[in-house]
């Protein structure tokens, strides 16, 4: 079984483009007219870490971080986050509405390679507590990450929290590991769910190697990952909510949604998948007229004007959500589309830059989901 052909069977349609390498993000307007207003375009500064901490049995540890270039398939992030589902069959099994236009190669859920190939990303209704998962190695990926090197064959499910303050908005994804054996381990990689529909397959998000540690027998080692964007506080807290949204929940499991704060300040409960049925895309941009400050608590615009569809290019190795506003804006807003646990449609805003200076109509706009790496 093939799993691009059996999905694109299902989504036939138009294909998004949805090409990302990293999560840097930042808001500038397009090259070709980004002299004029670069000194005034904030840059949102990226770092992305892995910190791994060995605990011997007699409870000592030794830490260590490293910085590094982590993504793999970021395309798998946003048909998780940003993609609408639709229903499949009696069983209400679901598919993402979003598809890539590149194949991404799946791995099992410890890492090894396999032979299907992911466009769209299949979640059936039965429960199987995976939606992420991290998996170790012993050796270096010889495919930039997608797949281990030398599998353990060992995988944990990880936890995904987040913290802020004015300046830095941080997500840790966080796994640890117990051997009863000594091992040595030189890699480290997180896998998104690709399809539980036969198989049990994921498309690799992260992937890093480092220097070769030793875990010595009835010890433990956690690996966490730390993506920091100094972004001055353009990210609401609803981002932080969505990426615990995209990698912890599955379909066909109790009590799968967490709560996001609407735009008119309410908090809801999204369940997983969003099945919004008037869109693919999840995602609208926005524009208006007020000046306040950026904050993490803003859920709206302060003087929403105007909102579009936004369209999705790619910019040498990354990807931008852009559009082009229709009148004059002085702050600008991306906000996530989504539906409650009874089908009410909400807007929950994940980012408002507020730019300092005052956009003419027609500027276009594109938030930078990837700057390379």
């Amino acid at each position: 079984m093939v799993i691009g052909k059996r999905l694109r069977a299902v989504l036939a349609g138009t294909i998004l483009l949805i090409i990302v390498t990293s999560l840097a993000v930042f808001l500038s307007t397009p090259r070709q007219t980004r002299p004029a207003l670069q000194n005034t375009a904030p840059g949102i500064e990226e770092h992305h870490y892995i910190t791994l901490i060995v605990k011997a049995p007699d409870n000592t540890t030794h830490t260590q971080t490293i910085e590094t270039k982590s993504f793999v398939y970021i395309e798998a992030f946003i048909l998780r986050a940003f993609s609408t589902w639709g229903i499949v069959g009696p069983q209400r099994d679901t598919v993402s509405q979003m598809t890539s236009s590149i194949r991404m190669n799946a791995v099992n859920g410890t890492g090894n390679p396999t032979n299907y190939y992911i466009y769209a990303i299949y979640d059936a209704s039965r429960c199987i507590q995976t939606p992420s998962v991290v998996f170790l190695g012993s050796g270096t990926s010889q495919n930039r990450g997608q797949s281990l090197g030398s599998p353990l064959g060992v995988y944990a499910v990880p936890t995904v929290n987040y913290v802020y303050g004015n300046q830095w908005f941080n997500v840790t994804i966080t796994a640890t590991f117990s051997f009863s054996n000594a091992v040595t381990v030189s890699e480290a990689g997180l896998g998104v769910l690709a399809s539980d529909n036969t198989d049990i397959i994921y498309a690799p998000l992260i992937y890093d190697d480092f220097p070769a540690i030793s875990v010595p027998a009835g010890g433990s080692l956690t690996i966490q990952w730390v993506l920091a964007w100094k972004d001055n506080g353009a990210f609401t807290e609803n981002w932080g909510k969505l990426w615990q949204y995209a990698l912890t929940l599955d379909n066909g499991c109790l009590n799968q949604y967490v709560n996001f704060t609407d735009d008119t300040g309410t908090v809801v409960s999204i369940p997983w998948p969003n099945t919004r049925s008037d869109t693919a895309v999840a995602l609208r941009l926005a524009w208006g007229t007020d000046t306040s400050p950026m904050s993490r608590s803003s859920y709206r615009l302060g003087q929403e004007k105007g909102s579009i569809q936004p369209s999705y290019a790619r910019y040498g190795t990354g990807m931008a959500i852009g559009g082009a506003v229709s009148s004059q804006a002085s702050e600008v807003g991306l906000y996530w589309l989504a539906v409650d646990n009874n089908g009410n449609p909400h807007r929950i805003l994940l980012m408002r830059w507020v730019p300092g200076y005052t956009l003419p109509a027609g500027t276009p706009i594109n938030i930078y989901i990837a700057k390379g790496g």
